[in-house]
């Protein structure tokens, strides 16, 4: 993607609200996604740098998207590492809803579970 093409998508996404779809979506580069809901008196962008930078992590997209009337914000976080446990448990520490979450490492497929199930099934014999 060249520079202008990259501007002019940028300056599409911030001239239209994001859709549901938009908001959700993870890139090549993004490996995980947190969004957490946050009061929009409580929101700091800079506490929730701090938090995820303090875990050795990069926010590589951040939309924010005002619900109920403006009152409550949702902040979708799509960062560059695979596995979000330990950011997890930094926002619960510090009183963040966190109300989604996806990592594309570290999920157990159908394969895994079918694999184990067999091989607790053998350890049974």
């Amino acid at each position: 993607m060249s520079v202008k093409e990259f501007i002019k998508k940028q300056l599409e996404q911030f001239t239209s609200p994001p859709t549901p779809e938009q908001f959700t979506e993870l890139s090549e580069t993004e490996n995980s996604l947190i969004i957490l809901e946050i009061p929009l008196k409580d929101y700091t962008l800079t506490e929730i740098a701090r938090i995820v930078e303090s875990n050795n992590t990069h926010v590589m997209a951040l939309y924010v998207m005002p619900v109920s009337g403006g009152a409550v914000l949702l902040v979708s976080l799509k960062l560059d590492v695979d596995d979000v446990t330990i950011l997890l448990r930094s926002f619960e520490r510090f009183n963040y809803n966190v109300v989604y979450y996806f990592m594309r490492e570290g999920e157990v497929t159908d394969t895994q579970k079918q694999r184990l199930a067999e091989l607790l099934y053998y350890l049974e014999m």
